[in-house]
């Protein structure tokens, strides 16, 4: 039976990835918005309402990152969705640095496939 020793080593590859992913995505959130946010001559000549949907858009991502990962044992599609829903509100408050846009879609699609895996494995 080798080939279920191999899906396993897979299935934790995948899973490593997406925390790994997830934390790093959450951390880069986590800072884009604290510093973008206090950066006074980056708002000279915008208003104070695109300085909220950068703080939420960034901070309520990384916000949802986290909790999202925490959740991911004891409920898959819960932890799935939020990290879909943060990944994808950070990557819209940043979406011209390409890398953030793609690393999100990327973990939208790993956090989907985990939460798959898991409910399909029998208790």
């Amino acid at each position: 039976m080798p080939t279920a020793g191999c899906h396993k080593i897979v299935r934790m590859r995948r899973e490593k990835t997406l925390v790994v992913l997830g934390t790093t995505l959450a951390v880069v959130y986590l800072l884009a918005g604290i510093i973008g946010g206090a950066w006074p001559s980056h708002w000279d000549s915008t208003g104070t309402g695109d300085r909220v949907l950068w703080l939420v858009f960034l901070l309520g991502g990384s916000l949802a990152l986290f909790v999202g990962l925490r959740s991911f044992d004891r409920s898959p599609w819960l932890g799935a969705s939020l990290v879909s829903t943060g990944a994808l509100a950070g990557a819209l408050a940043i979406f011209w640095t390409i890398a953030v846009p793609l690393a999100a879609i990327a973990l939208v699609v790993l956090s989907v496939m985990s939460a798959r895996r898991r409910l399909a494995q029998p208790a």
